[in-house]
């Protein structure tokens, strides 16, 4: 989830999204420039939990789900 959540912050800085951190970055995406961006929001607060949240239990689903969506965003950006 933190791999993937670094690619897909990286595609968009070289995208030309500006911003300090990855959160700055999603706010200037609509949902007609990447299509499941409420997902990738919800990944990303996966990610800082996964960061942030010394208590957070990652389930392998819940990971698997968040891999899917950064990848589904990752081919909207024609990256993969």
């Amino acid at each position: 989830v933190i791999e993937a959540d670094k690619i897909l912050d990286d595609i968009l800085k070289r995208a030309g999204y500006k911003g300090d951190n990855m959160g700055e970055r999603l706010k200037q995406i609509t949902s007609t420039q990447i299509a499941n961006i409420e997902a990738i929001w919800q990944a990303h607060k996966v990610r800082n939990n996964i960061v942030h949240d010394p208590d957070f239990r990652l389930t392998r689903a819940d990971a698997e789900n968040a891999v899917k969506i950064y990848q589904r965003a990752l081919e909207d950006l024609m990256a993969l």
